[in-house]
């Protein structure tokens, strides 16, 4: 087992969010805390100040969960906020970030 140098934030998506998503897709309904509808995103800084934290990547990461649902910006949200962030998403962030298997790690751009 390894020790990630890395923070993690897990983004899981709020009724706001879910109610967004089912309006566009209205014959495949997403339901709240259904298993497996999170993100984690792995960043480099400390815990020190979550706060600070999310203000620096919480728009980088709401708009990838919007491109993840819906490429068609003319249907995201006006106006994109931290404020509005943390209503459409829970969040917890995790200082240390294990990597239980013995293979390395892949990657893929996106």
């Amino acid at each position: 087992m390894k020790i990630l140098n890395r923070t993690s934030i897990t983004v899981t998506f709020k009724k706001p969010f879910i109610h967004w998503n089912n309006n566009l897709f209205p014959d495949s309904l997403m339901e709240v805390n259904i298993l497996g509808e999170s993100s984690t995103y792995l960043v480099t800084e400390s815990t020190g100040d979550a706060d600070k934290l999310l203000r620096k990547y919480y728009k980088e990461i709401f708009e990838n969960e919007l491109f993840q649902m819906w490429t068609d910006e003319n249907d995201w949200p006006q106006k994109i906020s931290y404020e509005l962030f943390n209503e459409w998403f829970s969040v917890e962030i995790a200082g240390f970030v294990y990597d239980l298997p013995k293979t390395k790690i892949e990657t893929t751009e996106i």
